[in-house]
């Protein structure tokens, strides 16, 4: 990779973002920087491409460690709760990262409009398919030669307003191809067919994150899903790297937190409402989660103070 051009993408967000969270003109760019490392922090990452230009950060989902830093992405392609954590940031050399937003929709119709061009990947999906990989539903790759030009064009035009009603979309759509054609590409190919393992493991998850709080058959999640219990199991553990009932504990617990932090709710309070029936059950997967029992971690908190906390919670999003 080029460096002289990674300096000049640096230095384009580092220019378009002076603090924090910048909601660019395109609804499906945001750019962020931070000049601190953090704590780890669960977060859920929603299906995104994340891209760090500058500085890295270490991701935990489950059990899994997945770093990526300075000319790497991320592509998430399901709803994941993740601990995340900047391990590398100063007010000199800030961490700086873009997040691309996209739809399946997106990438069905970019699919539909390149078969020719993208056959090579489909047979490697199939490929992949026969022998039974599993595939991730989170990875990371480095930024090629051609998607670093993209982002260059991209984050260039924040600066020429005349021209990004007209080429906005166009750059999106270069930057999605390069995509569907780099290392993940299988990935992205999977959430545009809503009978892939992918789409129906989605399906349960967007099930789960509205009703985490309830008990639930794991019948109900295959009946969902549209598959066999054995192989919903195997596909859910492959693509999240936890069972449903730990993807469940997952956003009870970070519910929880935000409820006992942000309401002021206590913990028995927060832990009935997110669904516990038994205070040293959550008690005690809180602890395993954050490393400290709940009213600990929360007097912790508020000695670091709600804003700082907050603050992490933004950091590691991105």
């Amino acid at each position: 990779m080029p460096q002289d051009r990674l300096a000049a993408l640096q230095a384009a967000v580092s220019r378009h973002c002076p603090e924090k969270v910048t909601h660019t003109a395109f609804d499906f760019l945001t750019l962020y920087r931070t000049g601190t490392v953090t704590d780890p922090v669960l977060v859920v990452y929603e299906p995104r491409i994340y891209i760090v230009v500058q500085g890295q950060k270490i991701l935990h989902l489950h059990d899994q460690p997945l770093p990526y830093g300075e000319g790497e992405y991320l592509i998430s392609t399901l709803d994941l709760p993740v601990s995340g954590q900047i391990t590398r940031a100063s007010a000199e050399r800030p961490y700086l990262a873009l997040c691309i937003s996209f739809s399946s929709t997106e990438m069905e119709q970019l699919l539909r409009e390149s078969q020719s061009a993208l056959s090579r990947q489909t047979r490697k999906l199939a490929l992949r398919k026969e022998n039974s990989s599993p595939i991730s539903a989170m990875g990371v790759s480095r930024i090629t030669d051609d998607l670093l030009d993209a982002l260059l064009r991209l984050v260039g035009l924040l600066a020429r307003n005349s021209d990004q009603k007209f080429l906005a979309q166009l750059y999106k759509k270069e930057l999605l191809y390069l995509f569907l054609h780099g290392q993940q590409g299988h990935v992205l190919q999977e959430t545009a067919h809503l009978q892939s393992d992918l789409s129906r493991i989605n399906r349960a998850i967007i099930h789960l994150r509205h009703h985490f709080q309830e008990r639930f058959e794991i019948g109900t999640l295959v009946k969902i899903a549209g598959m066999g219990q054995s192989s919903f199991y195997k596909r859910f553990g492959e693509l999240t790297g936890m069972t449903p009932v730990q993807y469940r504990t997952k956003l009870r617990l970070q519910e929880a937190r935000r409820l006992m932090v942000h309401e002021e709710m206590s913990a028995a309070s927060a832990g009935f409402q997110v669904g516990y029936d038994s205070p040293s059950q959550f008690s005690r997967e809180y602890r395993k989660t954050f490393a400290r029992p709940p009213q600990a971690d929360l007097q912790h908190i508020r000695r670091m103070g709600v804003d700082a906390y907050t603050a992490q919670h933004e950091d590691v999003w991105f």
